[in-house]
């Protein structure tokens, strides 16, 4: 079966096309300001890379979040589109899992860090059994002291969140943060579409009342409408 994912929870997404659980083509998404004409432009190279027709899939990945909420919206909008136009099913796949399977599994703890803005990062704890991620803490927004004080064990660190945070956490955390670890040669869509597999049939839905954002913390616009409300 061949299925699309696609991830947007970053101001660098991919897409990537699987068939049968192998990688047949991906693609990397820079920022720009045109973030959504660029992804459907992404999806379609990948696709016509691979010679298949949209009709042709099996269905469809997408990482929920969390992450960035303009990207997520544009990532969730363009694959509602895609599933109404061709009535194939989607799994939906937690961001901070698929980035923690881009890891290669060793005698660590893997940490995921996306930048959360507002000083915090969104992340996870996860250990390595079978070369499987296995979760050991719920997604959470929270500083980069306040992951520090969580680590008690040497941990490989992935995601844009060490753009901004490499340096308090190295500092912070001395050997217990891993950096320049061993990843698998995958995109974050492709992880996606990796984890989804193990349970395809069981996971795939149809109902699109079912496709939310899982946004950890709420977004400025509620946070607003809350201030607002309470005066």
């Amino acid at each position: 079966m061949k299925i699309l994912g696609i991830d947007t929870s970053s101001p660098s997404g991919s897409v990537a096309l699987l068939d049968n659980g192998l990688v047949v083509s991906e693609s990397l998404l820079d920022s720009s300001p045109a973030y959504s004409d660029k992804l459907l432009k992404e999806v379609d190279g990948v696709l016509n890379r691979s010679k298949t027709k949209l009709n042709e899939l099996g269905g469809f990945v997408i990482t929920k979040g969390p992450g960035s909420f303009t990207g997520l919206r544009v990532g969730m909008s363009l694959l509602k589109g895609l599933i109404l136009a061709v009535e194939k099913p989607f799994v939906s796949v937690n961001t901070l899992d698929a980035y923690a399977e881009t890891v290669k599994p060793g005698p660590y703890a893997i940490c995921p860090v996306l930048d959360a803005r507002k000083k915090q990062v969104y992340t996870a704890l996860y250990s390595s059994k079978n070369d499987l991620c296995i979760r050991e803490t719920s997604d959470q927004a929270i500083s980069p002291k306040g992951l520090c004080g969580q680590i008690k064990q040497p941990t490989a660190f992935v995601g844009n969140g060490l753009e901004v945070y490499k340096e308090i956490l190295s500092s912070s955390l001395k050997k217990n943060f891993i950096h320049d670890v061993q990843v698998k040669n995958i995109t974050v869509a492709a992880s996606a579409c990796l984890i989804a597999l193990r349970n395809i049939k069981e996971n795939m839905s149809y109902d699109l009342d079912s496709l939310t954002i899982n946004y950890v913390r709420p977004s400025e616009a509620e946070l607003n409408y809350s201030r607002a409300v309470s005066k």
